[in-house]
């Protein structure tokens, strides 16, 4: 046999290997690896390179993220046995008839998980402000960055090279110039067009930047695990987290935009902002060889504050007008609703990622909320290629009688997400499930349930959020805080368009080919 006969033997082994392995040990959903099996079949030895860096079976962790994971996961373990106990406690006393404690009784069960699955506690006393604007959330939160007086920790999945993103950085560097400690980490794929020169003002006044899992063509391993996170913590004490990355389109701000974009993010002081300092914390010392011991005294009185008092450091930026771009009364834009505050919020910050297969915590927790729901559940989201689990329970809830209401994009900033969408829409319109399209491109990530608890982060509704990318919600057990969430679904409903039955219906054959072919792909995209 020659060298071309051996090369080829080689790859048709190879296939079979690998179709034998997905059949046979794979232990995703069917629907996922059913379209593995066709990427290899179709694309021979090219779908197995495909498998191995997109599956997300393969290189999700490293040896760093285990021990900055445990060390994190310290901080906090003696305080999650005790309200394990305790709520165990208050669940029993509600079971005979002591109605005293409403949050337990309605969504205890749901604390319960986020305390064992997602290994977070409920920390009560929060403050938060939900804006809707990415304009609003720029000026607030830079403002609040430049009067930083000891650290600023930030991680994003995007920062792009534009006006916003120069202007990031030089604020940035000014209080790196001014002796406050600046760590900047960001995602090296979902920031794979930005030049790293644009963070060189930065390294030069004594901040550090750090890219999340870098790929090159010796390690392209990583490729499909990104950090999907946006978070910004200052002096421990202030934090700012949601669907917000760092770039002109998020804040209309684009010399020729292709759409209105609208998103939600959340500030949040109070004992919480440990949570996503705890999170920041992993992610950084995964990334970086920075030898600093987070559970030295001196690293942990900087990284966790006291919270006792509401010193300066706590007092909000007072919100700017409207920008002219973005003014809640121009006829060119959509209106943006209002920022939304609410106080003494207990919540529970749940991270979730691919360093643990067999666990999707923010997945599993909104499936929970989706099935404890008795009357109605209100959902945003760019993206929608639910996995079966997810969309089995929006389809159990709407056939349950609870009102499902789902928003979605207008305008899509990527065709191929939106064509692989439509059928899981018409399926669960056929089951009761009401869907809305928005006029532009919505990017808001929030779920609300039964106006009692609501969640707002960085996750979608797709298998690559669920299960390929690192995320993090926060998870709001206030009906105050719901109500609001709610306040700002139903203005963004009012200047939305309903999805009916009648336009499938008059679809055209050839384009629900489309959406038919583009849906056996949704597992991977």
């Amino acid at each position: 046999m020659n060298a071309a006969g051996i090369v080829l033997l080689t790859g048709y082994l190879l296939n079979y290997a690998f179709i034998a392995y997905i059949l046979f040990f794979e232990r995703n959903e069917s629907a996922r690896r059913f379209s593995w099996l066709l990427a290899i079949s179709f694309m021979p030895v090219v779908g197995i390179a495909l498998y191995i860096l997109f599956s997300g079976n393969f290189f999700t962790r490293t040896r760093r993220m285990e021990r900055a994971t445990r060390r994190a996961d310290g901080h906090f373990r003696a305080l999650l046995s005790h309200q394990l106990r305790d709520l165990e406690i208050l669940t029993e006393r509600d079971r005979v008839g002591d109605g005293s404690h409403p949050l337990v009784s309605e969504y205890g069960s749901l604390i319960r998980m986020n305390i064992l699955h997602g290994k977070s506690p409920l920390l009560s006393g929060n403050d938060i402000e939900i804006i809707s604007s990415g304009s609003e959330t720029y000026d607030r939160m830079f403002g609040e960055i430049a009067a930083a007086r000891e650290s600023v920790n930030l991680s994003y999945f995007i920062i792009k090279g534009d006006a916003t993103g120069r202007k990031f950085v030089e604020i940035l560097a000014e209080r790196a110039r001014a002796g406050v400690q600046v760590r900047l980490l960001y995602d090296h794929v979902g920031s794979i067009w930005t030049s790293r020169l644009l963070f060189k003002p930065l390294r030069d006044a004594g901040g550090k930047v750090v890219r999340f899992f870098p790929v090159s063509p010796l390690n392209p391993f990583s490729i499909n695990y990104r950090n999907h996170r946006k978070l910004t913590v200052i002096d421990g004490r202030v934090g700012w987290f949601g669907g917000v990355n760092i770039a002109d389109e998020y804040a209309n701000r684009s010399p020729r935009p292709r759409f209105f974009w609208r998103d939600t993010h959340v500030r949040m002081t109070g004992a919480a902002v440990g949570l996503l300092q705890k999170q920041f914390l992993v992610d950084w010392y995964t990334s970086c060889d920075d030898d600093v011991d987070m559970e030295s005294p001196a690293a942990h009185a900087l990284f966790f504050p006291p919270l006792g008092g509401r010193g300066r450091a706590n007092a909000p930026v007072p919100a700017p007008a409207p920008t002219r771009r973005e003014a809640r009364d121009s006829p060119r834009f959509p209106r943006v609703p209002a920022p939304r505050f609410v106080a003494n919020v207990p919540t529970q910050v749940v991270s979730a990622g691919p360093d643990d297969a067999r666990n999707d915590e923010i997945r599993d927790a909104l499936i929970h909320m989706i099935c404890r729901a008795r009357e109605s559940v209100l959902i945003e989201t760019p993206y929608f290629t639910p996995d079966q689990s997810f969309f089995t329970a929006l389809k159990i809830a709407a056939l349950s009688g609870a009102d499902v209401r789902v928003i979605i994009p207008g305008q899509w900033d990527k065709w191929y997400v939106r064509l692989a969408a439509m059928p899981y829409v018409e399926d669960l319109l056929a089951c009761g499930v009401k869907f809305w399209t928005y006029p532009g491109f919505i990017h808001a990530k929030m779920f609300v349930a039964d106006s009692s608890v609501a969640t707002i982060g960085s996750t979608n509704v797709d298998t690559r959020s669920f299960s390929l990318h690192f995320e993090l919600n926060a998870f709001f057990h206030s009906p105050e805080a719901a109500r609001s969430c709610e306040e700002i679904f139903r203005e963004d409903l009012a200047v939305s368009s309903p999805l009916t039955e009648e336009f499938f219906a008059r679809s055209h054959v050839m384009r629900r080919a489309l959406w038919n072919f583009f849906r056996l792909f949704s597992p991977l995209m």
